[in-house]
């Protein structure tokens, strides 16, 4: 099964994404059936299974579902779509180690017919909110990554700029409320069967297990927050969520206004760059002018109460300051807070 995406699947994402780019108000209504077409279901298949991974609860493997038939079993989930009686089964969650050794983070693992129904809608939902998201936004998208957010940020340097701001988001997947998350989505989508699709896996239950095997369900309807990392759905989810932030970063000029903080020898002036590659990569939030004495110092005069206004998502996280990136002395500045509307406050 080939990965290239079929001609006729990316003139479908080209048609998307022209539109959305075209018409920045418009809000898109007939979608569902795009995600049910045969051959956006089989390609999401192979999608899901070339990443390969764990079965869900119900423990099915792809060597179990191509032993019965992968045909039968793409025509069976694209009935239960258009028929909408499809609904997601619980998300089997596991403890993984973090990559700094910190502790664990807990991962979802959706099944391989959630996976495959996720993937689907990605693929028609994606190329629409891409004409919307920043450029400088680098995680979780196409063709991009963490190195090209280092790549920005080296440009900087090489420029004359010293300072990069390091913004580390607490178990931002899990905090990301569902109602707000939701009408990031509606600003654009508007079809109800998408939204439908969208708050059942938001809702879906999660399976845990405890150290003697004993299972055990939590979540579900009464769940107002998170999204599973491990998702298909949740890093394109996430960046929904994220990118209003971003938007009022440069819409309120929030950058131009941090220029007068600091003492500037080369007389550049604040620049926001803001390379974002987040989680579990290297972020930054903007580079500082050249000789200051960190961030810090270019925000000492800076007016601090714009974050009260800037900072709409309630996520956690804790701000650090280099004097240059290649310094592992890392001093915290700030910190958000985890309230709605509370303010961005410096330690």
């Amino acid at each position: 099964m080939s990965l290239a995406t079929p001609e006729k699947i990316r003139s479908l994402q080209r048609k998307l994404y022209r539109k959305a780019k075209a018409e920045p108000a418009f809000r898109f209504y007939v979608l569902y059936d795009k995600i049910c077409r045969e051959d956006i279901l089989r390609h999401a298949y192979g999608l899901v299974r070339a990443n390969a991974g764990a079965p869900g609860v119900d423990g099915v493997t792809f060597a179990q579902i191509e032993a019965q038939g992968l045909e039968a079993w793409l025509a069976g989930l694209r009935e239960e779509l258009v028929a909408k009686t499809y609904r997601p089964d619980p998300v089997r969650r596991v403890m993984i180690p973090k990559r700094d050794g910190g502790g664990e983070r807990p991962l979802g693992i959706p099944t391989i017919r959630d996976r495959t129904v996720q993937t689907a809608a990605k693929i028609v939902l994606e190329p629409i909110f891409e004409a919307d998201f920043e450029d400088t936004a680098y995680g979780y998208r196409p063709a991009r990554g963490a190195v090209d957010a280092v790549k920005d940020v080296h440009r900087h340097i090489v420029r004359g700029y010293s300072d990069v701001v390091d913004a580390d988001l607490s178990k931002y997947f899990d905090n990301i409320p569902h109602r707000d998350l939701m009408q990031c989505v509606a600003r654009r989508i508007v079809d109800r069967q998408v939204l439908a699709l969208i708050k059942m896996w938001l809702k879906a239950p999660i399976e845990e297990r405890d150290g003697d095997g004993k299972r055990r369900i939590v979540g579900g309807k009464g769940n107002m927050r998170g999204t599973p990392q491990g998702g298909v759905a949740s890093p394109l989810l996430a960046n929904i969520y994220m990118n209003r932030f971003l938007k009022r970063w440069r819409r309120t000029g929030c950058g131009e206004a941090l220029r007068a903080g600091g003492r500037r020898s080369t007389g550049r002036s604040f620049r926001q760059s803001w390379p974002c590659a987040w989680p579990g990569s290297v972020s930054s939030l903007g580079a500082g002018a050249h000789n200051q004495e960190g961030v810090a110092n270019s925000f000492t005069a800076g007016p601090w109460h714009q974050f009260v206004h800037l900072q709409r998502c309630p996520i956690v996280g804790h701000i650090f300051v280099t004097s240059h990136p290649h310094d592992d002395r890392r001093r915290a500045v700030g910190s958000f807070t985890g309230k709605r509307d509370e303010s961005w406050e410096p330690r």
